[in-house]
């Protein structure tokens, strides 16, 4: 059985979230609107949006990160909505794209309902990039998926990705009974910060097993590899 850290460690990785994520602000409404513009949208087309102002490549200073869900003006509905991740720069009265990223083009299935948290796991400065999206290849089956991207030298890497919510507790002709779960997975950010981001860690909920719900949800601790251990640790 795995046991919870003292109440005092509890706090102190609390506390270590919140201060992860001072140097990220959202921008006001007219900033946000530029950011749609660089990134070829009209108010009209976005579904949901977070854009914010943070420090996610070392030595760039505050840059916008905007994740933003909207129609993209295709008739296909495969392709209708996609999730659009950016990182803009200022420069003079535009903003310039540095990175760009489409998640029904990197999925190949529709997206929707993106979003975007920016958190400082290893505490060197630099904000690394959350995403969690829906991706709806079977109408009968609940996907969420998520990743974290890092900066390198040569742009962004995806330094994890992995499901987050899965349920095919009604896809009763699609799905092999004994693929029929339902589970859901969070992000433990208080434990992850404790390893300053070298080891990911996760919180699964499982509460069906081959379509029959559980008596009560079965809790488990999951870790994966995060980000390199700094050089002389």
């Amino acid at each position: 059985m795995v046991t919870s850290p003292p109440t005092g460690a509890a706090c102190r990785f609390a506390l270590m979230a919140a201060l992860a994520i001072v140097a990220t602000s959202l921008v006001h409404a007219d900033q946000s609107l530029r950011a749609y513009r660089a990134l070829g949208m009209e108010v009209g087309d976005v579904l949901n949006g977070t854009v914010l102002q943070a420090q996610v490549r070392p030595n760039a200073g505050k840059e916008i990160v905007a994740l933003v869900t909207a129609f993209t003006g295709k008739r296909d509905n495969d392709a209708a909505v996609d999730v659009h991740l950016a990182v803009l720069r200022p420069k003079g009265e535009v903003l310039e794209t540095v990175f760009m990223k489409r998640y029904h083009e990197t999925v190949g299935a529709p997206v929707a309902r993106g979003e975007l948290q920016l958190i400082d796991f290893d505490g060197d400065g630099v904000q690394e990039i959350v995403v969690r999206y829906d991706v709806e290849r079977n109408p009968l089956i609940r996907e969420r998926e998520g990743e974290v991207l890092v900066a390198e030298s040569t742009g962004f890497r995806v330094a994890w990705q992995g499901r987050l919510l899965y349920d095919a507790t009604r896809a009763a002709r699609d799905v092999a009974p004994d693929r029929r779960d339902h589970w859901l997975r969070e992000i433990d950010f208080p434990e992850t910060l404790r390893t300053r981001g070298i080891t990911l860690f996760l919180r699964k909920t499982v509460v069906a097993v081959a379509g029959e719900r559980l008596p009560e949800p079965k809790r488990l601790r999951e870790t994966a590899p995060l980000l390199e251990a700094p050089q002389g640790r």
